[in-house]
């Protein structure tokens, strides 16, 4: 009896060595392929995303850290990163600088800009020139608001006109 035993186990064994070794079929792994972060060295920060404890980490300066954060919760934050110029402190040698520790990779969508609420800080933000600015705060301050995209078409260039009517709100409801 202990031989038939031990001659179906040794069967048995053979067996599943013999179907695994000698099969047609391959054992089937899944493959997962990863970047490693160390070959792709991009330690950038994703300009939308960033917290201000990553940003510290990354050693940038807390008034910018502060700038930065202010711009994507007033504007919804970052399409490009020259928009970085847009603020006020950030001038060409900053931006080279903190353009090396910033990408962008999260989808915004841009906040409506509120025309008649805005000031010339948001304007900015927004990439309105100087020019315009003035000339947007001139009829402002001559007719109190701005009604509709008519009006704005008469102090906006029709590319200008083109890019922003799409978030240019009058009233907030």
């Amino acid at each position: 009896m202990k031989n038939w035993i031990l001659i179906f186990v040794v069967m048995l064994t053979l067996g599943l060595f013999t179907e695994y070794s000698f099969s047609e079929e391959k054992p089937k792994f899944k493959v997962i392929m990863s970047e490693n972060m160390l070959e792709k060295k991009d330690f950038r920060l994703d300009i939308n995303l960033a917290t201000k404890e990553e940003m510290n980490n990354n050693k940038i300066g807390k008034s910018y850290i502060s700038k930065i954060i202010d711009y994507r919760e007033k504007t919804g934050g970052f399409l490009k990163i020259d928009e970085l110029k847009r603020i006020k402190g950030i001038g060409n040698a900053t931006f080279e600088k903190l353009s090396k520790k910033f990408k962008i990779e999260s989808p915004i969508v841009k906040k409506p800009l509120y025309i008649n609420d805005a000031n010339e800080e948001l304007l900015k933000y927004y990439g309105f020139d100087k020019k315009e600015i003035k000339k947007l705060k001139d009829y402002l301050d001559k007719n109190r608001r701005i009604d509709n995209n008519i009006q704005l078409m008469e102090l906006l260039s029709k590319k200008r006109y083109e890019k922003y009517k799409e978030i240019i709100k009058y009233d907030k409801f």
